[in-house]
């Protein structure tokens, strides 16, 4: 169930505009989601319930959707482990990890705007690469999986001036795979080489 009026929507992004913040509502009920849409958030992440109703509405908005398909597919593994987690969340485990791609798949579908994002932290931060084979799977080309993580992402955080693309003027932040992910994209779960301001950390 939506956890916000419109009214105390409105007052949160309102105010995080007049600072300059960029805004994300974490929502799984469509509800929710939609009044956060409406109310001007700039992303919605996870957005496992999300109707055609609110993907229409974030098209028309301009709003961003952050899937975060690793995570779910994270806690679907771990719910069948026994223990793993307190058994009030295991239903919602169940339920929510598989919603999350087949929602992406169909946002994408019709055309909202996505960036890349993984939730990490719910699982092992190194494990990000795999949602870009996630993304492919749900029907994204795989080129634009990648730019969601660049381009896109850079867009949605208000820093495509400084990243996002390799650029004159911009901070070296690059990465490289062994091989053409376009034709592979399991290749981006294997970064091979990392720079980042022009100073390499892994070659």
């Amino acid at each position: 169930g939506p956890q916000f009026q419109m009214d105390e929507l409105a007052g949160v992004i309102e105010t995080a505009k007049e600072y300059g913040f960029v805004t994300a509502a974490h929502a799984h009920g469509d509800e929710g989601m939609y009044r956060a849409v409406k109310a001007g958030i700039n992303s919605i992440e996870h957005g496992t319930f999300m109707s055609e109703r609110t993907m229409d509405l974030m098209k028309e908005m301009g709003t961003y959707y952050v899937p975060t398909i690793s995570a779910g597919k994270f806690v679907v593994e771990k719910a069948q482990i026994p223990g793993y987690f307190p058994p009030v969340i295991v239903p919602k485990a169940l339920e929510v990890g598989p919603q999350i791609q087949t929602t992406f798949g169909k946002a994408y579908a019709r055309g909202v705007k996505i960036a890349f994002g993984t939730d990490a932290g719910v699982f092992p931060h190194g494990e990000n690469g795999k949602e870009f084979i996630y993304m492919v799977e749900a029907g994204m080309k795989p080129i634009e999986s990648i730019q969601a993580a660049t381009k896109t992402a850079a867009e949605l955080l208000r820093i495509y001036d400084t990243v996002g693309s390799i650029e004159a003027g911009k901070l070296a932040d690059i990465v490289a795979v062994d091989g053409d992910p376009t034709q592979d994209i399991s290749t981006m779960a294997n970064v091979r080489f990392v720079m980042k301001g022009g100073v390499v950390f892994k070659r």
